[in-house]
């Protein structure tokens, strides 16, 4: 990894030359404007990064452009832009205060900073921010922009930055879900549309790849996702997209790769700004972890949880640091089978104080735990774990964030200490329970339990098809590994278990290609899930 870090390190410090050099690591796209020459390659690499995510960045670029320009009057809509994080809706996107600051720089009240609009377009791009920064709730808030970037971009046809903004502005008005498809779909086809007329254009590339973010349209987003790292290696969430869709072909090793370099190069930018540690990507890095356990690279993935452990336990760690540790332990534990209850009674504590408490983390923390007792035989551990998560779900109101991903995970470890003792059709009465709540949940966009709208660590369907095959139901079993696989494809242990169901199901054809595919896993360790047992039956099945 260190390797990639330094040609990280190279990338990000050819992002702060000039001209033509600073479009080739950040991406390249037209925007005419009123401002001065001077304060041009400001203002292009703030909207590169604005389209990239790269918000702290975009604002420094935008300030400067101010600098140069007190009188560049998109460099206050830009700055202000940039305090509007996310690709779909969240309550929470905006920095209200933050982006009203930024406008205020340019005029006391919306009337004044309307008036000093040097052209129509211009005032536009303006009257859109004024929205988005205006009065209302964060809902009509961000509908009243959508409509007028709608609005700008039918008025200048030709203009890509109206149009590719006008794309992110309508997923940004649902919630990912089955009730965002139609306005993603919209959005997919105003990016493709600019990315066919400037294929290095990243904003394009960018929003492709969110607005087809699924099992199904990701197909639709593959070039885009082999082509956005091309684009702006110098901007770090840039290195990591591709991997969205690279998720959901299950092409694991290309998810290595992307994540490595954008680990890499988040670890180069908070040296060259000397910022803490605690800085670095972490999204990233809990992606990386989630490819090499997938490969059965488990030593890698556990480097990974050991780089995060000593930066949660700095004093300037946020609390958002410590809760990816949590998970990552948990999905080490749950994805390797190296079975270890931990932090069980630490966690109740914390249930049942007064303090705030992240319910996901907490009850990927209990799963995992619980997951383990119960494999153990260490049936009060496991009773335990069940306990806290049916605290944690009771304490949620219904319709609460993540509470789906929380009573899942309680059902799952209850179904496990059924099992346990013997219990069977309790056990898979309850699973079926699980995976019926898990239907209802959008299928994860990365690693299991990291959204807010995804089922937990251990995914139902495939602890559903363990059980099911478990207790000699192959058929049943193979449907629940199916759509597991369905749901995130090439999963290892999805695709072991529908391996050996359709094996003693009778299914020899689909047992080998399954088998096959298990086989062909990239980047596949020593330690892959079934590895010599695929050999071995492909092997025995080529002499039949």
């Amino acid at each position: 990894m260190k390797q990639t870090w330094f040609l990280t390190l190279a990338l990000v410090a050819a992002s702060v030359t000039t001209g033509a050099a600073q479009e080739s690591v950040l991406g390249k796209i037209e925007f005419p404007n009123s401002g001065s020459a001077e304060a041009q390659e400001a203002f292009l690499n703030g909207v590169r990064m604005v389209h990239s995510f790269e918000w702290e960045d975009a604002v420094e670029a935008f300030q400067e452009a101010q600098r140069l320009d007190p009188d560049f009057y998109l460099a206050y809509w830009g700055e202000a832009l940039s305090h509007y994080e996310g690709h779909h809706f969240s309550a929470s996107s905006t920095d209200l205060p933050a982006g009203r600051k930024a406008l205020e720089k340019l005029g006391r009240s919306r009337k004044d900073r309307l008036d000093k609009a040097p052209n129509a377009r211009e005032r536009g791009f303006m009257e859109a921010v004024e929205l988005l920064f205006g009065a209302g709730t964060a809902e009509e808030r961000t509908l009243a922009y959508s409509e007028a970037m709608g609005q700008l971009a039918d008025a200048n046809p030709e203009d890509h930055e109206a149009a590719s903004l006008y794309s992110l502005s309508l997923m940004r008005t649902r919630v990912r879900g089955p009730d965002s498809v139609r306005e993603d779909m919209q959005a997919g086809a105003i990016a493709q549309m600019v990315f066919r007329a400037n294929p290095d254009h990243p904003g394009a590339a960018h929003y492709i790849i969110h607005a087809y973010d699924d099992p199904v349209h990701a197909p639709i987003a593959l070039y885009a996702a082999h082509k956005y790292s091309e684009i702006a290696p110098a901007a770090v969430h840039a290195l990591h997209m591709p991997s969205h869709i690279f998720v959901q072909h299950g092409m694991w090793d290309h998810v290595v790769e992307r994540n490595v370099e954008s680990y890499g190069a988040s670890v180069a930018r908070a040296k060259r700004k000397g910022l803490s540690p605690t800085r670095h990507s972490w999204h990233a890095i809990y992606w990386l972890q989630y490819a090499y356990l997938q490969q059965g690279q488990y030593d890698k993935a556990q480097e990974q949880v050991e780089e995060v452990r000593p930066i949660a336990n700095r004093d300037d760690a946020p609390a958002r640091i410590g809760e990816t540790l949590a998970r990552m332990e948990s999905l080490q534990t749950v994805e390797s089978e190296k079975w270890e209850v931990r932090n069980i009674d630490g966690v109740l504590e914390q249930i049942r104080g007064t303090g705030e408490i992240n319910e996901r983390t907490a009850a990927a923390v209990l799963l995992a735990s619980g997951m383990s007792a119960a494999k153990t035989g260490n049936t009060a551990a496991a009773k335990k774990a069940s306990d806290g998560l049916k605290a944690l779900t009771k304490k949620m109101e219904k319709g609460a964030p993540g509470r789906e991903q929380v009573e899942i995970s309680w059902i799952e470890v209850e179904a496990l200490i059924a099992d346990s003792q013997g219990r069977t059709d309790e056990a898979l009465k309850l699973m079926k329970k699980a995976v019926a709540i898990a239907e209802t949940l959008v299928p994860p966009s990365g690693p299991p339990g990291e959204s807010e709208t995804d089922t937990p660590v251990k995914p139902p369907h495939e602890l559903y098809g363990e059980m099911l095959l478990a207790h000699g139901k192959p058929a049943e079993a193979l449907e629940q590994f199916r759509v597991s696989l369905l749901r995130t494809q090439n999963r290892v242990r999805s695709l072991l278990g529908a391996a050996r169901a359709a094996e003693q199901a009778g299914n020899t054809k689909l047992a080998r290609t399954t088998y096959q595919s298990l086989a062909h896993i990239g980047g596949a360790g020593a330690n892959l899930p079934g590895r010599a047992e695929a050999e071995q039956y492909l092997s025995s099945s080529e002499d039949n």
